[in-house]
């Protein structure tokens, strides 16, 4: 860890924080940990972050990814500013920040920095999750003057051959081009934004690049160089052995040849408390694990976000989690409360 990302994370914090925002972080907190514990049930009014999905577009065909595979049930397309200025002006007092990413490739849609902006004038934490290929000089100028936070690129792999394994159709050689040359302009432009971070997901195949994965990023400037467990669409065995690691996955074979969750699923869920998930065309969702949006509170053509995130449909949902998770197929495949990051 760098200290640009200890500092920087810092100050976009202080800068972010009013007494509204402190207020919503304390009154989300303190709900969850009386819902945890069987003390109250009250969730809070508003989230403290928010996903937004730019579109579910993507240039690569990630075989564990359902935009990758094009395999989407609900319909796709991309979001439309005006749904996102509806979005902050209800939201924009009490929220922390907002995420560019759900399915898809963020960097695809046409206007992803005024959406940026969108968020920056209100002085809120933005973060965009990308596969890093449309990293020119311009969309690099574009990302920095529009104000984004953070900025998350997968680097799946140190040789192309590794690296195209998964992701399908992608060229290591342009992605590694596009990082130097982010990371090089925000330091001519004298900007500490967006903070880099590489993620590198450790699969089978590709377990014996991470050291020198790590080497790289630091070589390069990088603000945070992070692995992170791999996660499969199905819980196969044939998906199991093609992808998970031996040792060092989330997954583990059960006794009776069934893929399971390393680490037990608890009746709880900080998710459902602290970001709610918002697809392109304006569906609720609990969270990013609802990819094909089966379990949707509504949708904002129906009405305000605050409405539907309370409705029946939501609280329904969050108190199935809180009394018997394993019941719901998402949750059975989700990474809250196992481990994430090696």
């Amino acid at each position: 860890m760098r200290w640009n990302w200890l500092i920087g994370g810092a100050l976009a914090g202080l800068r972010m924080l009013t007494v509204r925002r402190a207020l919503n972080a304390a009154l989300v907190g303190g709900s969850y940990l009386a819902a945890r514990y069987r003390l109250r049930w009250s969730p809070p009014k508003y989230p403290l972050f928010l996903g937004v999905e730019p579109t579910t577009a993507c240039n690569l065909r990630c075989p564990q990814c359902i935009s990758g595979l094009r395999a989407f049930t609900r319909p796709t397309g991309r979001l439309e500013v005006s749904l996102l200025e509806k979005l902050m002006d209800e939201l924009h007092p009490h929220l922390w920040g907002v995420l560019f990413y759900f399915q898809g490739e963020p960097l695809l849609h046409p206007e992803i920095g005024r959406l940026i902006f969108t968020v920056s004038r209100y002085r809120l934490l933005s973060s965009i999750s990308t596969n890093g290929h449309f990293l020119s000089e311009e969309k690099c100028y574009e990302l920095i003057a529009a104000g984004l936070t953070h900025l998350r690129i997968s680097v799946d792999g140190m040789s192309p051959e590794t690296y195209s394994k998964y992701r399908v159709e992608g060229d290591l050689a342009t992605v590694q081009a596009g990082i130097n040359r982010l990371i090089q302009m925000r330091r001519a432009m004298r900007s500490r934004y967006p903070l880099v971070e590489l993620q590198f997901i450790a699969f089978r195949h590709n377990t014996h690049e991470i050291a020198d994965f790590r080497q790289w990023g630091r070589q390069i400037g990088a603000d945070l160089v992070r692995v992170k467990t791999a996660q499969i669409l199905h819980l196969t065995q044939e998906a199991y052995n093609t992808w998970i690691p031996e040792n060092g996955g989330r997954y583990i074979q059960a006794g009776d040849g069934t893929i399971q969750l390393r680490e037990k699923v608890p009746n709880r869920c900080w998710r459902l408390w602290r970001a709610a998930e918002v697809t392109w065309d304006g569906r609720v969702l609990p969270c990013c694990f609802d990819k094909d949006a089966e379990y949707s509170f509504g949708a904002l053509r129906e009405g305000d976000f605050t409405t539907i995130w309370h409705g029946p449909q939501a609280e329904a949902f969050r108190k199935r989690v809180f009394q018997i998770r394993e019941s719901i197929d998402i949750c059975r495949n989700c990474s809250e409360g196992t481990r994430t990051w090696l």
